[in-house]
């Protein structure tokens, strides 16, 4: 059974993938058409050679008959394979000749007299071996085909008959042999094909990932390096950071596959681009290597908004204030620092916007603490982890 198994692979081209979309492969099937063209065209010429014997023929007319015919359906089969630069799965092709074959030799065989149509045929041999060529690269390993090379042999015996003789035995043997070895260099030839289409789509994806890799490496050591500095750069002017900080969130973007520039990243910048226009003396410094889930990003980003709200209120116009963000998959930390006058977390109550915002930070599972004392500042600290 496993030589069978073996014989079989060998022979049968379907289950060679046809990956249509691989010049290589398109390139492979065009070669292969174009082969078995060629060879019905250059066979023609052989229907030729009884016209040598046109005296001793009584019916001489019909050789050249069934050269014109030959002729014409081998120019109608090249136009067809040039036209379609494909023979794989081209049955009507491939039957069409075998049909057109079969009739060749019945109206070949009416040439000679019964002693004479083994010798006359036997030029119709090299264009009737043609056909089990075609049927073996178009049909493949199929009970059709084989039906059809069969029926070649079958039509031979009748054409030759009563001239049966030891070569007949080879003439059928041949149409055997030929359908064989056609089916092994179809398989053979397409399966090379297929690897090679493979491996070069295979080295072209590596080739790609090592240019991602590099134009991210690119990005990351050379390019974001340049925006957070001038972002953070005080001396530079406002506009200039803010599109600085557009920058940095762009690149971290490309950074991450499917990442997008209007994330949790760009949201905390806006939202500090939005109290320094209020004239808040803020310094951001954001970190954001994972998106956290959308609802743990709007309870920090609101209750930030209070922190930055109150610090705005009570710390003063002097008082400089720090954005801290830094997220990571599963974890995310925010904290709000200014260098306002503080006050006593114990004897001062809460305002309005904190009773609103931690409430919501602690139903996402996330934790909360306000640190401040008088003349030291005061620092609201939000984190999260995944559970």
């Amino acid at each position: 059974m496993t030589l069978i198994r073996r014989a079989v692979a060998a022979l049968d081209w379907s289950r060679i993938p046809a990956e249509s979309d691989a010049e290589i492969v398109r390139a492979n099937e065009q070669r292969l058409a174009r082969m078995v063209a060629y060879i019905r065209v250059a066979t023609v010429p052989f229907l030729a050679v009884p016209l040598v014997q046109w005296p001793s023929l009584p019916r001489p007319w019909i050789v050249v008959a069934v050269l014109l015919a030959a002729a014409a359906e081998a120019g109608w089969f090249a136009r067809r394979v040039r036209r379609t630069a494909d023979l794989r799965g081209d049955q009507l092709l491939a039957f069409a000749d075998a049909a057109f074959c079969a009739l060749l030799m019945v109206a070949g065989s009416r040439a000679g007299l019964p002693e004479q149509r083994s010798v006359v045929l036997t030029e119709l041999v090299p264009v009737s071996l043609v056909s089990p060529v075609a049927l073996a690269f178009a049909v493949g390993l199929r009970p059709r085909a084989c039906a059809a090379v069969l029926a070649l042999s079958a039509t031979w015996s009748a054409a030759v008959w009563p001239a049966v003789t030891q070569k007949l035995g080879s003439d059928l043997l041949g149409f055997l042999v030929w359908y064989l070895a056609g089916l092994a260099v179809a398989t053979l030839l397409r399966g090379m094909a297929a690897q090679t289409a493979a491996a070069v789509a295979h080295a072209r994806r590596l080739d790609q990932a090592l240019h991602r890799e590099r134009f991210r490496r690119s990005l990351h050591d050379r390019v974001l390096p340049i925006f957070d500095g001038i972002a953070l750069d005080q001396r530079v002017r406002r506009d200039t950071r803010r599109a600085a900080r557009r920058g940095a969130i762009q690149a971290r973007a490309l950074l991450h596959p499917g990442g997008e520039a209007g994330g949790f990243e760009a949201r905390l910048y806006e939202l500090a681009d939005t109290f320094a226009d209020l004239g808040l003396l803020l310094s951001p410094r954001v970190y954001i290597h994972a998106e956290p889930p959308p609802p743990v990003a709007a309870a920090l980003l609101s209750a930030a908004h209070e922190a930055l709200a109150n610090a705005l209120k009570y710390a003063g116009a002097d008082a400089e204030v720090v954005l801290f963000a830094e997220a990571d998959a599963g974890c995310v930390e925010i904290s709000v620092r200014d260098s306002g006058p503080g006050f006593d977390a114990a004897t001062t109550p809460r305002g309005h916007g904190y009773t609103e915002s931690l409430p919501a930070v602690t139903a996402v599972g996330a934790a909360w603490a306000v640190t401040s004392a008088p003349g030291q500042g005061t620092k609201v600290v939000l984190r999260w982890s995944s559970p």
